[in-house]
């Protein structure tokens, strides 16, 4: 049973997936891990593969929930993404980088606050926000 910090990643990760579902994303892959790092979710948004970053928090006193997605932590998704691109036979595919943003408190009628980031980073781990 989870606690703690890994309870709230993993209730933040279905609450990604579900509103990614929503927004007619096909999911592929959810915790890819490799000994490189692990992405949380791997979708497919029309013809493009959607490389996610899930971050969660439960207030705003420490920043934005996707202001801890650093440029070492984008730089080994870029890696894991290469290697999952390459191991599927998908190095010609069109890709992108995307952040959802997850907040509980807060909301509205508990309801989370999501903020989907597209294009949040590039391959060369470049902060859109």
């Amino acid at each position: 049973m989870r606690t703690g910090r890994s309870a709230l990643g993993a209730e933040g990760e279905r609450t990604a997936k579900a509103y990614l579902q929503a927004k007619g994303f096909r999911i592929l892959h959810e915790n890819y891990a490799t000994p490189l790092g692990e992405i949380d979710l791997i979708a497919q948004d029309g013809g493009v593969v959607v490389f996610v970053e899930v971050k969660t928090r439960t207030s705003g006193e420490f920043g934005p929930p996707q202001a801890s997605v650093t440029r070492r932590k984008q730089h080994q998704i870029v890696k894991v993404a290469e290697l999952f691109l390459q191991r599927n036979r998908l190095s010609w595919a069109a890709c992108r980088f995307d952040v959802v943003a997850v907040t509980f408190a807060g909301s509205q009628a508990g309801r989370p606050e999501i903020l989907l980031i597209r294009d949040a980073f590039s391959s060369e781990g470049t902060a859109l926000f």
